[in-house]
C-alpha cells in the first residue's frame, strides 16, 4: 500500500481520536460536575478557623492558631491533630445521599433538637451542619445546612466521623519527645536511680559505672515504647492530694528523657486494673496509662547489663570458623553467598541469609562472667568458634571449656541449685572469650547453645566431600571405553 493511499486512514484515525478524547474530556468534566454538585459544603480543609461540636448544652471547640489545633472548650489543650485533619477531611469531602426537598415539619426526623451540631467558620464565614435521626431501614442521617430548608441525608459513616467526643479530640501524647533528639535517660525510684547518656546511635554508658556494658538496643526500644506511649483515659478534675495515686515524691517514679529541645518528665504511680496512674510533670494532665509502660520500664532496669557474648555488627562478619578441634568448617562472605569448606575438604553454599540469621541467633546468647578454675583442663577446648572481618581481623574467638572446668567454675552453687530441685551443671556450659589477658569466662545456658550448634552443623549436611585426584592415564582408558 501506497503512502497516499495511507493517508485517509490516517486522517480518519486522528478524527476518531480526537472524538472520543472530546467525549471523554466531557463526560469526566460532567461527572465532576455532578460530584461536586453532591458535596453539602463547597470548601477545602485549610479553609477552616474554628470548630465547635454541639450536643444539647455540652459543647466542644476547637480554634486553629498558627496551622496548630487547640481544644478551647470545656478545656484548654492540645487537640489531637490527627483526629482533627480527619473530621476536617470529612466535612469538606462532605456529601449528600439524597436530597429530600423542603420540609416544614421537623420533630418527624429529630431535627427539632438534633442530638448533633457540627458549627464551623471557613474563610470568614459562619456555617452549621444539624444532624438528627436515622432513616428508617436505611445507613442514613436526616441533616439540615446552614440556614438551606432542604432535607437531606448522609451516610452512617460520615456521620460516625463527624461525632467525636472529647476524649477522642484530646492530644493523648503521654511524653512528647523527637527520637532523634534524645541525649540521656533518667530513671528514678523510691529505691534505685539510674542515669544513662547516649554515645553513639545505639550504644550507651550508665553514669559513673564505666565499667557496666549497657545493652543499647534495650534502651532504644524503651524509648520507642515511651515516644507511642498515649493516655487511655484523663482523671478530672486533678486531685489535689496524689498520695492515693502514688503519684507523690516518695512513692512516684520519674522518667525524665533528656533532649537537646530540653527534658521532659514523665510519672508514674499506682496501678489501677490494666493501666498505671501517670502524669507529665507537676503541670501536666493526670491520666491511665496501660500498664504494660511501667512493666517495660521495670523490665529494661533489670536487663540493662550487656551479657551478650558477642554484639558486633552482623555485617562486618566476612569469614566464619567453627567446630571441634581437627573437625572445623570455615565459612567465606562471597556477594550474596557463603562458600563453606570443611573436613576432607567437603564443601558446600549457602545463601547469605541463612548464616546471618545463624548469626543473629547468635548474637542472643548471654553469659554471666565467672572467675575462671584453676584447675583448667589444658587440653584442646571442646568446641572453638572465631569470626574475622573482611582483613582477617578477628572479631570474636570463643572457646567451650571442658566438662571439669564447668564443674569447678560453679561449684560453690552446684549444692544449692540441687536442692532446688537441679544441677546447675547440667543445665550451664562454661566458655572463654578473648584471648591471653584479656580473656574472659562465662557461664551460658546449655541448651540454647546446643541448640545454635545443632543449626551451624545445618548449614553443612549439604556439603560433599572432594573425591581422590584420578589415577594416571584414567582419563584415557574410559575415553577408549
Amino acid at each position: 500500500m501506497t503512502l497516499r493511499r495511507l493517508i485517509p486512514y490516517v486522517v480518519v484515525f486522528l478524527i476518531l481520536a480526537v472524538a472520543y478524547g472530546g467525549l471523554r474530556w466531557g463526560k469526566e468534566r460532567q461527572m465532576a460536575r455532578d460530584e461536586e454538585a453532591k458535596k453539602v459544603f463547597a470548601l477545602k480543609e485549610g479553609d477552616l478557623s474554628d470548630l465547635s461540636l454541639v450536643r444539647g448544652k455540652d459543647e466542644v471547640r476547637l480554634v486553629k492558631k498558627d496551622q496548630v489545633w487547640r481544644l478551647t472548650a470545656p478545656v484548654d489543650t492540645q487537640a489531637d491533630q490527627t483526629v482533627v485533619a480527619s473530621l476536617l477531611t470529612t466535612l469538606a469531602r462532605l456529601r449528600m445521599e439524597r436530597d429530600l426537598g423542603a420540609e416544614k415539619d421537623l420533630k418527624p426526623f429529630g431535627l427539632d433538637k438534633p442530638g448533633l451540631v457540627v458549627k464551623f467558620t471557613a474563610q470568614g464565614q459562619p456555617h452549621q451542619l444539624a444532624i438528627g435521626a436515622k432513616v428508617p431501614g436505611d445507613q442514613n442521617y436526616y441533616v439540615l445546612r446552614d440556614q438551606d430548608p432542604r432535607l437531606l441525608t448522609i451516610s452512617m459513616g460520615s456521620k460516625d466521623s463527624l461525632d467525636r467526643q472529647l476524649l477522642a479530640l484530646r492530644d493523648k501524647t503521654l511524653l512528647p519527645f523527637v527520637m532523634g533528639e534524645v541525649k540521656g535517660l533518667k530513671v528514678k525510684g523510691p529505691k534505685t536511680t539510674v542515669a544513662l547518656s547516649k554515645t553513639g546511635p545505639q550504644t550507651w554508658d550508665w553514669d559513673g559505672r564505666p565499667d557496666f556494658r549497657v545493652r543499647g538496643d534495650r534502651v532504644e526500644k524503651l524509648l520507642r515504647d515511651l515516644h507511642i506511649a498515649r493516655a487511655k483515659n484523663f482523671v478530672e478534675p486533678i486531685p489535689k492530694k496524689l498520695e492515693a495515686l502514688d503519684l507523690d515524691p516518695k512513692q512516684r517514679t520519674e522518667i525524665t528523657v533528656a533532649t537537646s529541645a530540653g527534658d521532659r518528665t514523665l510519672w508514674l504511680g499506682a496501678k489501677k486494673d490494666d493501666a498505671v496512674y501517670a502524669r507529665l510533670g507537676a503541670g501536666g494532665a493526670v491520666v491511665l496509662v496501660d500498664a504494660a509502660l511501667a512493666g517495660e520500664v521495670a523490665k529494661t532496669l533489670a536487663s540493662l547489663e550487656d551479657r551478650r557474648l558477642w554484639s558486633g555488627a552482623i555485617a562486618a562478619v566476612h569469614q566464619v570458623v567453627w567446630g571441634p578441634p581437627g573437625k572445623t568448617w570455615t565459612a567465606r562472605k562471597d556477594q550474596e553467598s557463603w562458600k563453606i569448606t570443611g573436613p576432607d575438604q567437603a564443601a558446600t553454599q549457602q545463601p547469605a541469609a541463612r548464616l546471618e540469621v545463624a548469626l543473629w541467633n547468635f548474637q542472643k546468647l548471654e553469659g554471666e562472667k565467672t572467675k575462671p578454675s584453676k584447675d583448667a583442663p589444658k587440653g584442646p577446648p571442646a568446641f572453638g568458634l572465631e569470626l574475622l572481618d573482611q582483613a582477617g581481623k578477628p572479631l570474636l574467638h570463643l572457646e567451650e571449656m571442658g566438662a571439669k572446668t564447668e564443674a569447678k567454675a560453679k561449684g560453690k552453687d552446684k549444692s544449692k541449685n540441687k536442692s532446688k530441685g537441679r544441677d546447675k551443671d547440667n543445665d550451664y556450659l562454661a566458655v572463654r572469650t578473648g584471648e591471653g589477658k584479656t580473656a574472659v569466662t562465662a557461664l551460658i545456658p546449655r541448651e540454647p547453645f546446643r541448640q545454635w550448634q545443632a543449626e551451624m552443623q545445618r548449614l553443612t549436611v549439604a556439603a560433599e566431600p572432594a573425591g581422590p585426584p584420578p589415577e594416571k592415564g584414567e582419563g584415557h582408558e574410559g575415553s577408549k571405553k
